[in-house]
């Protein structure tokens, strides 16, 4: 697939967004109109939203998935936005099984390259399986199955991560393991110059797991997040394990509050500078609705919790998270937003730590939003996917917002030691006078000289630590 520039603005989505723009004053995002993805008449649905429908590379390609039941057995489906035509691709099926496939997820490396997974249906005895767009070449390699339990028992509904700047790829699930009685979580990895290593299960309490997502941050740090009952109670709770520079945590638990009944769905993913943000929806005995929530943990503490949808009196459910280059985080997820139907929801936590107020960016009279998934790209777009069933069937749709100052979740070459400061220099075009001695790197270690819009790294005349640049326009 080519290489895609950045999708211009066209306009608002309608007077249901113009009238949250004006109540959201903190948040400056311009939002294109809705696009519909798909036009079969069979159902085509997104993944979960812990497994990501939507990514975009550093030139800002578009990636969308989903499962399409056009065709039985039900497979994969793709689309991509191509910036040589300007134009999306056409729908292209992206997996070749026998049998029905589920949910996928996909992401995508800092060369470009996309990896998706999807799990097959449990007869058929192990099924998580794997596909790779190589951004090399051009192409899609064959489908490849991944795990390796003999149980015939399900293992399903895989999320998957790329670490940045390295090509490692981080896939976890749900199972049940070779022996044992409760479903756990597992977690396998990828390298791109020895392949595959062996799963390791990342759960052990005597409970059943579901809902895992992945997230992978720089040198290699992984949080996956879940839900079960791993520290006993009678309900559902989020927990997470992290690997912080090659060494495993002990499971913690997320949705730590007074009074918390089932939660559900979480979604996790890291910030620029390690921080690991994860968002879910749950309720307590206080609050006869659904809530959606967030935590973050920094440097091993875990900060308090979020309502970041706000305490309103109706259902909210299934959050996506996803954070961009300047460490502010995109959360989206479906609100009844004070009617029957469920709305696409957009809230966005700035770098002082605060979230907006909920921006509504639907008005469905027929059909309800569900499972958006969110994404960043590498020139400050938000992209946004979910399925409803507006037009009659369940459909996919995409949405993408703009927001000021460059948004890339940035790659840096391992020597790059970052010095201190927990946000970057935000400079305008034109505005950089480098001192003598100082010298100024792309995020692929290239010397740079032309200051587009993006991150760059900033290299002391000492040779010390390194200082990241953000350059808007």
């Amino acid at each position: 697939m080519a290489a895609m520039g950045r999708i211009r603005p066209t306009g608002l989505v309608g007077p249901i967004l113009l009238s949250a723009l004006a109540s959201a004053s903190a948040v400056d995002v311009t939002w294109d109109t809705i696009i519909r993805l798909t036009t079969n008449p069979s159902s085509q649905v997104t993944g979960y939203t812990g497994q990501h429908s939507v990514v975009a590379d550093g030139e800002g390609s578009v990636y969308v998935t989903w499962l399409d039941q056009r065709d039985v057995p039900y497979q994969v489906w793709g689309r991509c936005y191509d910036a040589d035509t300007r134009a999306w691709q056409a729908e292209t099926v992206l997996s070749n099984r026998p049998a029905n496939c589920f949910r996928p997820g996909i992401a995508c490396d800092s060369a470009g390259s996309v990896h998706l997974v999807w799990h097959l249906e449990s007869y058929l005895g192990p099924g998580i399986w794997y596909k790779r767009f190589d951004a090399a070449t051009g192409s899609w390699k064959p489908d490849t199955q991944i795990d390796t339990t003999t149980t015939l028992q399900p293992q399903s509904y895989p999320s998957v991560a790329c670490v940045p700047g390295t090509g490692d790829v981080a896939v976890a699930w749900h199972g049940m393991p070779d022996t044992g009685m409760y479903v756990q979580v597992f977690l396998k990895e990828r390298h791109p110059s020895t392949g595959w290593d062996t799963a390791m299960q990342v759960s052990s309490a005597a409970t059943n797991h579901d809902q895992v997502s992945v997230a992978a941050g720089a040198n290699g740090d992984v949080a996956v997040v879940w839900v079960g009952k791993d520290f006993g109670g009678d309900y559902n709770q989020v927990y997470c394990r992290r690997r912080v520079v090659g060494t495993w945590q002990g499971v913690e638990l997320v949705s730590d509050m007074p009074l918390a009944l089932s939660q559900y769905a979480p979604s996790v993913a890291f910030d620029p500078e390690g921080a690991v943000h994860v968002v879910w929806y749950g309720r307590t005995l206080n609050s006869g609705y659904f809530q959606v929530y967030h935590r973050m943990c920094d440097h091993g503490s875990w900060s308090g919790i979020d309502s970041i949808g706000g305490t309103r009196p109706y259902q909210q459910q299934y959050p996506s998270i996803a954070c961009d280059g300047l460490g502010r985080c995109h959360a989206v997820w479906c609100s009844q937003a004070g009617g029957t139907n469920f709305q696409l929801v957009y809230g966005q936590r700035d770098t002082n730590g605060v979230w907006s107020t909920p921006m509504v960016l639907t008005g469905l009279d027929s059909g309800s939003v569900s499972h958006p998934s969110v994404a960043c790209d590498a020139d400050s777009g938000i992209h946004v996917v979910w399925y409803d069933a507006s037009s009659g069937n369940q459909d996919v749709y995409y949405l993408r917002g703009f927001t000021p100052g460059a948004g890339v979740i940035e790659t840096r070459p391992s020597s790059f030691v970052l010095g201190p400061g927990l946000r970057p220099n935000l400079l305008r075009c034109g505005s950089l006078r480098p001192q003598s001695g100082m010298k100024l790197y792309d995020p692929c270690g290239r010397s740079a000289t032309d200051l587009k819009p993006g991150v760059y790294f900033l290299r002391a005349s000492d040779g010390g630590r390194y200082r990241r640049l953000v350059v808007i326009r």
